[in-house]
């Protein structure tokens, strides 16, 4: 059965040091599994603050001549689109936005995949906090990542302290935090940026046997009655095996709860895919 959904969240192992597969098999895989178009959305992480074999930056000129090879012999009916992740440090703002000017994205994700300056891939130390005052301080930060700047689209994985965590449950919910979620969801919708679904965690999730692996309905629910409107499905695939996983299922909960469209980018233009 075709997706009918954008996948806006993907890595591909040219440019990004963690992906294992290449453009060709992203493109590939995506059509193969009918979704209609795929955004490239690279690490960029300057200044990060382990020491690892390949650094999580690349050659941005680079990637947009690939992107332009690639876009060149696309089959109709199937679109690419250029991104990039932005790893969120408090000191970087002023760059990123400089640096996003300068190149002819469509799309932009800012995350933050460290919690007081330290990535919980690498330091597992900050799980031996109480899981409650852990996810509350990183919801914190990441109020404080949206409020520090403007040049994005879609705030990243909100879940990805979770997804390295040790903890027998280790999924994110907004009863744990309520106060911490309410000014990041506001500062969300405050800038009208879009929220990202990010189904990598849901397939992170199941490989753990976590039962109710879907995303929490309280914060779903929240954000809508605050006024959130946007959100965004993205695999954040390193491999061919996650592309577009759970987005039926995803779409059809996120229409459950009062959201009538997705949030893709084009030329930095919000397009909305109704949900079906």
């Amino acid at each position: 059965m075709a997706l009918l959904y954008t996948d806006s969240h993907n890595h591909t192992v040219e440019f990004s040091a963690d992906a294992v597969m290449t453009m060709d098999e992203l493109i590939s895989e995506a059509l193969s599994k009918g979704i209609p178009a795929v955004v490239v959305t690279e690490h960029f992480e300057k200044d990060f603050p382990h020491k690892i074999e390949k650094p999580l930056i690349f050659d941005i000129d680079e990637y947009f001549v690939m992107m332009t090879e690639q876009q060149a012999k696309l089959p109709e009916g199937f679109s690419l689109y250029a991104g990039i992740e932005l790893g969120y440090q408090k000191h970087l703002p002023a760059f990123y936005d400089a640096l996003v000017k300068s190149y002819p994205f469509d799309s932009v994700i800012l995350s933050n995949h460290l919690y007081e300056g330290k990535d919980p891939f690498f330091f597992r130390d900050c799980y031996k906090l109480p899981k409650e005052e852990l996810y509350g301080r990183y919801i914190e930060e990441l109020a404080e990542m949206i409020n520090s700047t403007n040049d994005f689209d879609i705030v990243g994985h909100y879940d990805y302290i979770a997804r390295y965590a040790p903890y027998p449950d280790p999924t994110i919910h907004y009863d744990m935090c309520p106060e911490a979620f309410d000014r990041f969801l506001t500062a969300v919708i405050r800038k009208n940026k879009s929220l990202e679904i990010n189904t990598r965690s849901i397939y992170k999730f199941h490989t753990l046997g976590v039962t109710d692996i879907w995303p929490d309905r309280k914060i779903l629910a929240r954000y809508r009655e605050l006024g959130g409107i946007r959100v965004t499905l993205g695999s954040d695939s390193h491999d061919t095996s996650t592309i577009g996983i759970y987005f039926e299922e995803t779409a059809a909960m996120l229409k459950e709860y009062g959201f009538d469209f997705l949030c893709s980018y084009v030329n930095r233009k919000e397009i909305r895919q109704p949900i079906l």
